[in-house]
């Protein structure tokens, strides 16, 4: 039985820029592990009771099974949605660091207001802020 979502893993092309992207957006990474034999670097940026995993791989590494699963896998996460307090100051910490909001937002969402922005500023990750 699932008890909670332990993180959400994305695979980026440059861990230093997403981290540093990340930050700016308002979380905290709390720890880099590096797997130089495995050709892989993760990083963990804790928000709640979760944490967003960002992971990179070695390009000249090989594959063993789990790496090409996890390197192949077809089905992507659409998106990752954060609640905040404040939309509007949130949306200018986005954009103070780089990301670009989406046309028509902020906007009314199922569940209060939400605002989206382009996934080519947000490191490859479309992004959606929720107040409620």
């Amino acid at each position: 039985m699932m008890k909670k979502m332990n993180h959400v893993g994305i695979i980026v092309e440059d861990l230093d820029r997403a981290i540093k992207k990340f930050e700016g957006f308002g979380l905290t990474c709390t720890e880099v592990i590096e797997r130089k034999e495995e050709g892989i670097r993760l990083a963990f940026l804790p928000i709640g009771d979760t944490m967003v995993e960002l992971l990179t791989f070695s390009p000249d590494k090989g594959w063993d099974p789990v790496h090409t699963i996890v390197r192949s896998q077809k089905g992507a996460v659409s998106h990752l949605c954060f609640d905040v307090d404040n939309l509007e100051s949130s949306i200018r910490d986005f954009e103070k660091n780089g990301a670009r909001l989406v046309e028509d937002c902020p906007r009314a969402g199922a569940h209060g207001r939400v605002a989206f922005f382009y996934p080519e500023t947000t490191e490859g990750i479309l992004i959606e802020l929720c107040e409620i």
